[in-house]
């Protein structure tokens, strides 16, 4: 396989490694290869050098085992240090070889690089967007709601009633009552935590007696909003109250009233 003006067959495990011999080279060298331990190691050798530099990206040489980056510069620098062949000789300058062997090392370096980097900048890019989208989402949510809040409120024949504990106005309950529907929204703020399993109930005083309605349990800010509650018809409604209850409701007040107040038109 050798002979004046050409490469030895072992010279020849970069450009192999590399795809770069012809189809008869590729043929002669592989038949070479099979009888040369020391070779196959080589050929070995040069492949993971640029998968690790791919991979690697701006940390490729300590990504190297052992001494294997040193022996591939070393075999590098002494293939650039002999001379060029005469054109025409058939030859494969082993030097142009080597070069090209750095080469597409430093290409595969870029390319690595850049490949992981610009996923890296994607993936914070992506995240960003879904946290923002959740965020405005979320802010999207609460206008809304808010604005069928108001809307309720401000709606003709709605009154407001304060349901407080002792007279004291914090903390309390606004009731919004709309006569019209016969429903009620109740805000509550500067609530007090319950206990484990306990929630608030409101109550209807109807006729003396009082009459159950929904369960809530305030935010960690002491906050609770409750829409949507009916009124019970018939009779004459005096007051409404707040005990603590069952989360799943009471029949009957199980326990003392902690906010009342009257629902007598002023």
């Amino acid at each position: 396989m050798t002979g004046p003006g050409q490469d030895s067959p072992q010279d020849l495990a970069a450009a192999y490694a590399l795809g770069a011999l012809s189809a008869d080279e590729t043929r002669r060298f592989e038949a070479f290869l099979a009888t040369s331990p020391e070779t196959q190691r080589e050929v070995r050798e040069y492949r993971e050098v640029a998968a690790l530099l791919a991979l690697a990206g701006p940390d490729a040489p300590s990504a190297l085992p052992g001494g294997l980056r040193d022996r591939v510069l070393t075999r590098v620098a002494e293939q650039k240090a002999r001379p060029l062949r005469a054109a025409g000789t058939g030859a494969r300058p082993s030097s142009v070889v080597w070069v090209a062997l750095a080469a597409s090392l430093l290409l595969a370096v870029g390319l690595g690089a850049g490949l992981v980097s610009a996923r890296g900048r994607l993936a914070a890019v992506q995240t960003e967007l879904a946290a923002r989208n959740a965020s405005l989402d979320r802010t999207a949510q609460q206008l809304a709601e808010r604005d069928s809040t108001l809307n309720s409120i401000l709606e003709p024949g709605v009154e407001l009633y304060q349901l407080t504990s002792s007279g004291d106005p914090e903390p309390g309950i606004q009731l919004f009552w709309n006569r019209q529907r016969n429903q009620a929204i109740v805000h509550g703020f500067r609530l007090k935590p319950v206990p484990s399993g306990k929630a608030y109930q409101l109550w209807f005083i109807k006729d003396g007696a009082p009459v159950p309605s929904v369960t809530f349990k305030p935010e960690a800010d002491g906050h609770a909003k409750v829409e949507h509650v009916a009124v019970p018809e018939g009779g004459a409604l005096s007051a409404a109250a707040i005990t603590v209850e069952p989360e799943a409701g009471s029949a009957q007040p199980t326990s003392p009233i902690v906010m009342v107040g009257p629902l007598k038109r002023s």
